[in-house]
């Protein structure tokens, strides 16, 4: 809206009224933020302050979720020989690419990524940055059905182990993240994190600083879809996670200027999960996707108020025939609870590097991003990789 509205100013500047007059305040607040607040030995603050960038992003996200199955709980209780399981999903979907359009004025901006493959999500960003600070938000939503299966299961003295087998779910898992990540530069004058990553500056001379990072991240994993009752079960009835992590740290970063419009930018900062909340929903099923029986035709209709089958029973074997997917017209998933885990200290990484080039009004750049990030909860453990690649041309007005 403060773009959009300063684009409106540029339009019709000639008109004093109370509107532009106090739009163009906010304006020279924004150049305040820059000009006479850096060594122009160091950096450059162009007198052209728009900046239009086109960018194809690459992005990847792969999540681990590592199960140890307490048998005591599933149909195999009676045999005592097993005596470990441990089962792993991987949603490591293909490469997603987008093309995107980033619109900024001096260090404020909005983007927007458009999926160029199915599936791939939405992706926007929203920055704020300064001499000395910057404030950037990121959001993701994306849906896949492929994944890679790990399972170990130890029976007396004999091992079976299988991995990254390929497997396609009969509903879609859907992944969420939002990530507002800020930090304060020390040595300001100097050193500039948007002359590598927004350009609203220009860096002239090497230099470096130490930073301090604060960071809140959320994501959230839900496959509670009543089709994928098979991993619910094998995750001891857990349908969805969402995380809540708070993080601060302090990293270092440097640019490079090797020559004449050259800049090497990279930036690592370890952080510390100063708040992490973990909130996990449990459901239960009216099958029992760890059972496989060959008859399962006397167990007629189910009553959704009783939550019994005709015969009795609380819960249907699925059928033998893999082919046999009529089970799906009755299966019943509800809800059992929510368990809520805080814990502390978990160990992070935001790292950063990247290479520009700027001409008189236009520049161009490759940079890369990368975030992990873990959590547990009871038996299962939690691991993120969220890493993305940008290449951007952009002109100055």
């Amino acid at each position: 809206m403060v773009l959009s509205a300063f684009v409106a100013l540029g339009i019709h500047a000639q008109n004093e009224s109370w509107l532009s007059r106090n739009l163009k305040k906010g304006m020279n607040y924004l150049d305040s933020l820059w000009e006479a607040k850096v060594d122009t030995n160091y950096i450059e603050v162009p007198k052209k302050p728009w900046r239009v960038v086109i960018y194809p992003k690459v992005n990847m996200i792969d999540v681990k979720m590592n199960h140890q199955i307490d048998l005591s709980t599933t149909a195999y209780r009676e045999l005592d020989d097993f005596t470990d399981v441990d089962w792993t999903m991987r949603i490591n979907p293909p490469l997603a690419t987008y093309l995107g359009v980033w619109v900024g004025y001096r260090g404020l901006g909005i983007g927007y990524s458009i999926p160029l493959i199915k599936n791939a999500g939405r992706y926007w960003t929203v920055s704020s940055t300064g001499t000395h600070y910057g404030l950037i938000f990121s959001l993701r939503r994306f849906k896949t059905q492929d994944m890679k299966l790990d399972a170990n299961v130890r029976i007396g003295d004999n091992e079976m182990s299988e991995k990254a087998v390929p497997y396609k779910s009969h509903a879609p898992i859907w992944v969420r993240s939002v990530f507002l990540d800020g930090y304060y530069v020390f040595n300001g004058k100097h050193y500039s994190q948007d002359a590598a990553y927004n350009q609203s500056v220009i860096q002239r001379r090497s230099a470096g600083s130490l930073l301090l990072g604060a960071s809140w991240y959320q994501s959230s994993i839900d496959y509670s879809d009543k089709l994928n009752g098979e991993f619910i079960s094998a995750a001891s009835g857990v349908g969805k996670i969402k995380v809540q992590q708070a993080n601060i740290g302090i990293g270092y970063g440097y640019n490079w200027v090797p020559a004449k419009g050259w800049l090497f930018n990279i930036m690592v900062m370890p952080t510390v999960s100063v708040y992490n909340r973990v909130k996990v929903t449990t459901y239960d099923s009216n099958y029992s996707f760890d059972i496989v029986q060959e008859n399962t035709e006397n167990y007629g209709n189910w009553n959704a108020e009783t939550h019994e089958w005709s015969n009795g029973e609380k819960k249907r074997p699925l059928p033998f025939d893999e082919q046999d997917l009529s089970w799906q017209n009755d299966v019943e998933m509800w809800e059992t609870g929510e368990r809520i885990n805080k814990t502390r200290w978990k160990v992070n990484i935001n790292g950063r590097a990247g290479i520009t080039y700027n001409g008189k009004n236009w520049f161009a750049n490759v940079y890369g991003q990368l975030h992990r990030f873990s959590y547990n909860h009871d038996y299962t453990s939690v691991k993120m990789w969220d890493w993305y690649v940008n290449t951007q041309f952009g002109i100055r007005f």
